[in-house]
């Protein structure tokens, strides 16, 4: 029997709410600073900077906020599955 017939157990594999917004958080985070119609011009200037300088400087914190709201929202829902599976194990035991 091939292992693709078996069905998947492994947690990590199943689609959830929470792996989609991570997707769409880390693809925003991606696309927006490669959008060049977004950046291309020089006015509003901060602190003498020309806008393309500080926008892209700006976004490089954007997409760390945007990377850790993405691992806090994984973790969150790792333990969940680990505590919940460890309820069930226990029930299972009793």
């Amino acid at each position: 029997m091939d292992n693709d017939d078996q069905p998947v157990h492994d947690p990590r594999w199943h689609l959830t709410p929470t792996k989609i917004a991570v997707a769409v958080i880390l693809t925003v985070c991606i696309v927006v600073p490669l959008l060049t119609t977004s950046f291309s011009r020089i006015e509003p200037r901060l602190f003498g900077f020309p806008f393309f300088y500080w926008y892209q400087f700006v976004w490089v914190f954007l997409a760390a906020g945007g990377c850790f709201l993405s691992y806090t929202l994984l973790r969150r829902e790792s333990r969940n599955h680990e505590q919940q599976s460890t309820e069930s194990r226990s029930e299972l035991d009793a």
